[in-house]
């Protein structure tokens, strides 16, 4: 069965390195309704051009990781990195949160 497309769900950026590293070790939660296309946090998503695509998981595995979801089992951690232009970059978690946009 072929892979998942996932990629295009996130614009890809300049991974901005001049950033000041001030809230580093800020935690915060994400709602599925922050994912949505029309929130403003959405349009602030972006994958550093360092990233690999994400193309690499199956149907099978995005639908396991929507039943977790919805299930509230426990899922991996998203790490992201917020830039001086407000751009919040995904440094870990990119097919994660992906595969949830793609299905909500």
């Amino acid at each position: 069965m072929a892979n998942v497309y996932l990629d295009a769900l996130l614009t890809r950026e300049d991974f901005d390195t001049i950033d000041e590293i001030k809230n580093s070790a800020k935690q915060g939660s994400l709602t599925i309704s922050d994912l949505r296309q029309d929130d403003f946090f959405y349009s602030t998503l972006r994958k550093p051009d360092f990233q690999r695509e994400t193309n690499e998981w199956s149907p099978n595995k995005v639908c396991e990781l929507v039943k977790s979801f919805i299930n509230g089992e426990l899922i991996p951690a998203i790490i992201l990195w917020r830039s001086k232009t407000g751009y919040n970059f995904v440094i870990d978690g990119a097919h994660r949160i992906t595969a949830l946009l793609h299905c909500f």
